[in-house]
C-alpha cells in the first residue's frame, strides 16, 4: 500500500533535490521517497527487506517547476 505526503521544501531544497533526481535518473518525487527511506533504515526505524526496491517507478525524469 502506498500513502501520499505532501511536503514543503524552501528552494534551496527543492533545486537540491531536482539537481539530484536529475543526476540519478529519477522523479523528484521518486528521490524524495529514496532519502526519506535511506534515512529511516540508517536510523534503525525500517529494514531494508521491509520496503520495495530503490529504482526509479518512471522511465522519465519530471517536475512541474523549474529551479
Amino acid at each position: 500500500m502506498l500513502n501520499r505526503l505532501k511536503i514543503l521544501l524552501e528552494q534551496p531544497e527543492y533545486s537540491a533535490l531536482i539537481h539530484l533526481a536529475e543526476q540519478e535518473l529519477r522523479t523528484p518525487a521518486d528521490q524524495a521517497r529514496l532519502i526519506v527511506r535511506l534515512d529511516l533504515i540508517r536510523r534503525g526505524l525500517l529494514l531494508a527487506s521491509e520496503s520495495p526496491s530503490t529504482e526509479p517507478q518512471e522511465n522519465c525524469v519530471r517536475h512541474d517547476s523549474t529551479c
